[in-house]
């Protein structure tokens, strides 16, 4: 009774702090939305051109956006809390993924490494495709333990099934999953047996068929998501010593992954990872579990760090079992090599040193505010700002030009000013790209330009950062063009860019780009 009535307490107590979490989160968005950073302007507007394929990742966050659009009639407050809301969601599913490994108590402390962790609060706040992977990934963790267990039957099938399927529309690293689940069945005689069962192959090689639709996609457009991932596999030398440089690029990526998990958690994380592997045939069944989902793949990252450049996001999904291995350790389930035993009495100071470095994830902003120095090097909204004024600035310049309703929009240079741009403007209208190298990095390149849209002899407005000259091929799309004005823009401490607006006049052609390159 007393350990029912314990797991009770640890139940409740995990529920009323990832409630409170969530409430002040939801605040925090409503107090302080600015922009969106460029990804989630850009996901916007593929969410306003639902598609089943784009440029360079699945769909599911177009539709995600689609969906967060629709209902949020295109405020920045809906982005930050559908974020809040799956970021925040996601702690909850690890919970219950521990309790169910273990125990609640163990839960509570996978609750608590979780809330401590930078990354669970950019998780919260910036509605990326991580946002949705981790909850599938979450979600496909605790049914496969549950099944393997013998907890759940047929409903345990269909909810792994769908996470999966709906996990690898999110993001090609969800297909690595029923790889790491064959690993740990076969690597003990007690689980090889459920590799005998079809319900699980169907599940397995089902969840696949989500893909058809991207893969459709991709053959229509020369396979440009192949392409595009394969760009991140390239490893590049910018001249110097080779070892020296994959020296730097594994150094930074171990350092960012200390940043993002808080240096305690992580500290420990890579220790269990490291010790644990070698003694992967003999430890417990839970502990083998979060060593195939964890360790394994956590170790391939590192090495493959040794090769190349690595996003800091990418190993983010075997953090779910990272933070649940961790968790484990801390609350005596088992005990490998490193770190001796004595040291889970630093669990108050990893929270405490992880609370701080989310605390300056939300609170450093309004320091540098304060100051005078938003935008500087350390303020975590450096991506956030300028945007909205470019927006503000063009806006003034673009309803001086008589008859400007009826003008087509086009920036010149990155996607994200674009994105921006089409988020930032009072009506939300289509902003065109183009892009003078002739390489498609956008998925900008590959949906129709305004001659294709039918503005043929109708005029634009035109945006140039940066410079202050229109290169002459795109000159030549219209039959004269005339500039309207310019402005500055303060992007922050020390970033200042100056943006030409020009109108041109009864577009005539597009001009040509190249074929398609690998970017």
């Amino acid at each position: 009774m007393a350990s029912l009535e314990q797991s009770i307490n640890f139940q409740r107590r995990a529920i009323i702090l990832v409630g409170i979490v969530l409430l002040l989160r939801l605040l925090y968005a409503a107090l302080f939305a600015i922009n969106p950073i460029g990804d989630e302007a850009y996901y916007w507007d593929w969410g306003r051109q639902p598609d089943y394929g784009y440029y360079s990742k699945p769909p599911f966050i177009a539709w995600l956006y689609a969906f967060v659009d629709w209902v949020g009639q295109g405020s920045l407050f809906a982005i930050r809390a559908t974020a809040a809301v799956l970021g925040t969601l996601s702690i909850l599913i690890l919970f219950k993924l521990t309790e169910s490994l273990f125990d609640a108590r163990t839960g509570w402390l996978a609750v608590l490494l979780s809330l401590a962790a930078p990354a669970n609060a950019a998780l919260s706040f910036f509605l990326t495709i991580d946002a949705p992977l981790l909850i599938c990934w979450s979600i496909a963790l605790w049914m496969f333990w549950r099944y393997i267990t013998g907890e759940g039957k047929t409903g345990t099938l269909l909810t792994l099934f769908l996470s999966l399927a709906v996990g690898h529309l999110c993001k090609q690293m969800m297909m690595i999953f029923p790889l790491l689940a064959l690993i740990f069945l076969a690597s003990h005689r007690e689980t090889r047996p459920f590799l005998r069962r079809p319900s699980l192959w169907m599940v397995f090689f089902g969840s696949y068929l989500s893909l058809i639709p991207p893969l459709v996609w991709n053959a229509q457009h020369d396979w440009i998501t192949f392409e595009h991932t394969s760009h991140h596999f390239e490893v590049k030398n910018e001249g110097g010593s080779y070892v020296i440089e994959r020296l730097k690029d594994f150094l930074s990526f171990v350092g960012t992954q200390f940043g993002v998990l808080s240096p305690g958690t992580a500290f420990v994380l890579f220790s269990l990872c490291l010790t644990g592997l070698p003694l992967f045939g003999k430890v417990s069944k839970p502990a083998r579990y979060l060593l195939s989902f964890g360790a394994i793949p956590i170790v391939m990252m590192l090495l493959i760090a040794l090769r190349q450049g690595m996003q800091p996001n990418w190993p983010a999904v075997f953090y779910v079992s990272g933070i649940v291995l961790t968790a484990g350790w801390y609350g005596g389930k088992f005990q490998f090599g490193c770190p001796p035993a004595s040291w889970r009495r630093l669990f108050p100071v990893t929270i405490a040193v992880g609370v701080i470095l989310t605390s300056y994830f939300y609170f450093a902003p309004m320091v540098f505010e304060a100051l005078g120095k938003s935008g500087h090097k350390g303020d975590p909204n450096r991506r956030l700002l300028g945007y909205d004024l470019v927006a503000k600035e063009f806006e003034v310049l673009r309803r001086s030009v008589p008859g400007s309703d009826d003008h087509f929009l086009v920036a010149l240079g990155h996607r994200d000013f674009t994105s921006q741009l089409a988020f930032g403007l009072p009506d939300q209208p289509r902003v065109y790209l183009w892009d003078s190298d002739g390489i498609i990095t956008s998925q900008y390149e590959m949906w129709n330009n305004p001659l294709e849209d039918g503005f043929e002899g109708k005029d634009g407005l035109v945006l140039l950062p940066v410079s202050s000259e229109l290169p002459d091929a795109f000159v030549a799309a219209f039959e004269s063009v005339s500039k309207v004005g310019e402005f500055a823009v303060n992007f922050g401490y020390d970033r200042k860019i100056s943006v030409s607006v020009f109108r041109g006049m009864h577009l005539k052609s597009w001009p040509e780009s190249p074929p398609p390159q690998k970017p």
